[in-house]
């Protein structure tokens, strides 16, 4: 494989886990939430370890921040949605 498509790769695997963890621990709530949180931190250390390029590092960032709000809209759709059903049953 291409080493720069298997970076790519990676790096959206990284981004899209790190992004749905972080939207995870916004959402919910208890203690739970702060596992979530160190999950993602611990990602983003396996991730900056492994590619130690400051392009990449930016672009995780900018990613991930990304894919926590797309993650954290859905979440929040999906629980308004199933939370008021009768408001979309015609």
């Amino acid at each position: 494989m291409n080493e720069r498509v298997k970076t790519t790769f990676w790096l959206i695997a990284y981004a899209f886990a790190a992004g749905t963890l972080l939207s995870l621990f916004a959402v919910l709530g208890g203690i739970i939430k702060y596992l979530f949180s160190l999950l993602a931190l611990y990602l983003g250390f396996r991730f900056f370890r492994k590619y130690d390029s400051i392009a990449l590092r930016i672009l995780f960032v900018v990613v991930s921040i990304v894919f926590y709000f797309l993650s954290t809209v859905v979440m929040v759709t999906v629980n308004y949605v199933r939370d008021n059903p009768d408001l979309f049953v015609q």
